[in-house]
């Protein structure tokens, strides 16, 4: 027989003071539990003072019927036994078991708790069975109750305790214990397959830039460098180029294509950063050069029409690839940007699926509609056959490049069905005239500088008066005349540069006082270089850097005479982009190198150049000596 609450306050009326209790410290609750025990503490203690039950369940947002039940876990029970009080508001807690005692009290389930490796053996019989062993049992609960026996006396449990007190031995309880946890193990093994493959929150939750998918693709065809303005003393011939990368991003809501950036060879983070950079700015409608394509009516992309907004997404949606968690990445999303950066978890593409079927699209419209460097197999129709290959490819960049930028613009132009028959240009534009949206001025997009790092570094020969002080960044050592107005105590500053041009840096006092610019070794200035280029060098071309006075010059003349590999024109590209500052930029915008004898750089596009040493002028020279012939190609001339 049990009894109520309100028939235990009659027999005792001193419990009604919630005082005289005994104590339950809330520290000693675990932290998951302790929001819910010290809700139940303030319901029960409004209970006793008088309040009414509705009105006691309508201040915590609880049912009249969960603060009864709650009350009978603290006073009610049996008769016989003292109440639980305030063991009986702690959440998920049993109150009323006790030892021994009859069916229902809890007996098998602290059995499995006491006795060591009964729950383990029971979940490896369950587990074989669904990894399909070949000394896997069949669960029945014939089969499951043995095991229980057998594990209980392998664990030396006594003979005359439960279950060996009973005459069923606990089989119902185990019968019970195996449909549960077989449903849990399935359960656990079907989400591990299936986990994070559902698609984000359906397009009428998500609003305009609410979320944007970031993705890169490797695309597999055979094209040239013909067309690119690549002026290197003596002309090139056109060039194989094979397996670039190209990163896109999309607004979830609408699918619209916000941007692309081609990488050569791996994706690094400033490929990244150049395509944020480009999605949240301005840019002119590219001109297409190639005979046959043509834009369609209208803008191609948001970030070329004034009219349209530009993005300031709440969520940029990624992969767990490398580049994806650079702190120059990271900082630029959530501190300029103020964004949410979204990883997906390992082999679960699906969860982006807006980028993916933009991905399908492009293949299934351009890139796959060309030979393949590889295929599948040596049968493969979209492998390069062996004649086609010894030549060079009809396609070149520039041409590839027009094409990818006329299809996405065409696919932004492209009626969808479960967009209501409407484009994502079209869909874009309806959001942003009735859809509360975040946009920064022109003032603080102007401020934004993803490929700015920052850093704090020691000067070093501040106390030796005939040296002059430097700082070390990226192997060299940097030197300029603000460093002579710290202190012999003040040896920390704070550098700031360019990831794409690393031949000067700007320096200032822990306080925020300007020192001026810092300049490398004048071998190192000839052309613009960023952080990779000269990691490369260092930790790969180690004889090179040590034998040439001028690495650069040399590396760059080394690339042009093992232009055979098409990977090794990729690194080619990639260099050249640097040393005339056209990092993304269209090969058709990059401007030439006007002499590579030579150790200037044409000015091309208005780029500003690198200001030299103020107390040393640099006098051109024809062609760099070298320490070893081996290294100088025209010493024998």
């Amino acid at each position: 027989m049990r009894i109520t609450w309100r028939d235990r306050l009659r027999q005792h009326p001193r419990l009604a003071e919630l005082s005289s209790w005994p104590p339950l410290d809330p520290s000693l609750v675990p932290k998951k539990n302790r929001k819910h025990f010290l809700r139940n503490t303030r319901v029960v203690k409004q209970v006793l003072r008088g309040i009414a039950l509705a009105d006691a369940a309508k201040l915590e947002g609880l049912s009249p019927g969960r603060v009864t039940q709650l009350l009978n876990r603290c006073l009610g029970g049996d008769p016989e036994r003292p109440p639980p009080l305030r063991r009986g508001l702690l959440p998920y807690q049993v109150v009323d078991a006790r030892e021994g005692g009859g069916p229902g009290d809890g007996r098998f389930k602290t059995l499995l708790r006491v006795v060591p490796g009964l729950r383990e053996g029971l979940d490896q019989m369950l587990l074989a069975r669904l990894k399909d062993k070949p000394s896997a049992q069949v669960p029945t609960a014939a089969s499951y109750h043995a095991e229980f026996k057998n594990l209980l006396a392998k664990a030396g449990w006594p003979l005359d305790a439960y279950p060996f007190d009973t005459a069923s031995l606990a089989y119902e309880s185990v019968r019970r214990d195996l449909d549960t946890r077989w449903t849990e193990l399935c359960q656990a093994l079907r989400a591990r397959r299936k986990a994070f493959t559902s698609s984000p929150p359906s397009r009428d939750e998500l609003s305009l830039y609410d979320r944007i998918e970031i993705d890169a693709q490797l695309v597999d065809c055979e094209t040239s460098t013909m067309g690119i303005q690549l002026s290197l003393a003596d002309h090139l011939p056109p060039l194989r180029l094979a397996r670039f990368s190209v990163l896109t991003a999309i607004d979830a809501s609408t699918e619209c294509i916000l941007g692309f950036h081609i990488a050569f060879g791996e994706p690094r983070q400033d490929d990244l950063l150049a395509l944020l950079l480009q999605c949240v700015s301005r840019w002119p409608e590219r001109r297409i050069g190639t005979k046959g394509l043509e834009l369609p009516p209208g803008p191609g992309f948001p970030g070329s029409d004034p009219r349209l907004p530009l993005p300031l997404p709440r969520e940029i949606a990624v992969d767990n690839a490398w580049i994806n968690h650079a702190s120059s990445v990271e900082s630029f999303v959530t501190q300029e940007l103020g964004a949410t950066l979204s990883y997906g978890r390992p082999k679960c593409p699906t969860v982006r699926r807006t980028i993916e079927t933009s991905f399908n699209q492009l293949n299934q419209r351009l890139s796959h509609r060309f030979t393949s460097t590889t295929g599948s197999s040596v049968t493969d129709p979209k492998r390069e056959s062996a004649k086609n290959r010894k030549a060079i490819p009809v396609v070149s960049l520039p041409e590839y490049e027009d094409a990818l930028y006329v299809t996405l613009a065409e696919s932004n132009h492209r009626p969808r069905a479960h967009l209501a028959s409407a484009t994502p240009i079209e869909t874009l534009r309806y959001q942003a005239e009735r859809v509360f949206y975040v946009e920064a001025g022109n003032d603080t997009r102007s401020s934004w500088a993803p490929f700015k790092i920052t850093q704090e570094v020691c000067v070093h020969d501040l106390n030796t008066p005939k040296r002059k002080p430097y700082i070390n960044f990226e192997y060299l050592r940097y030197k300029g005349p603000g460093l002579l107005a710290l202190s012999k105590g003040n040896d920390r500053v704070v550098i700031r540069a360019d990831r794409r041009d690393i031949r000067q840096l700007e320096a200032f006092t822990l306080d925020g006082r300007s020192l001026g610019f810092l300049y490398c070794p004048r071998n190192w200035q000839s052309r613009p270089h960023g952080i990779h280029t000269r990691r490369y060098l260092f930790k790969h071309c180690r004889t090179l850097v040590r034998r040439s006075p001028d690495a650069l010059a040399e590396y760059f003349h080394q690339l042009r005479e093992r232009y055979s590999s098409p990977t090794e024109v990729a690194q080619l590209l990639r260099t050249y982009q640097e040393f005339v500052g056209g990092f993304g930029l269209p090969t058709a915008l990059w401007p030439p190198i006007e002499n590579t004898e030579d150790e200037s750089i044409s000015n091309a596009g208005g780029q500003p150049t690198v200001p030299r040493h103020p107390a040393r002028s640099i006098k051109p020279k024809s062609r760099p000596r070298f320490w070893s012939l081996k290294l100088n190609p025209g010493a024998s001339q």
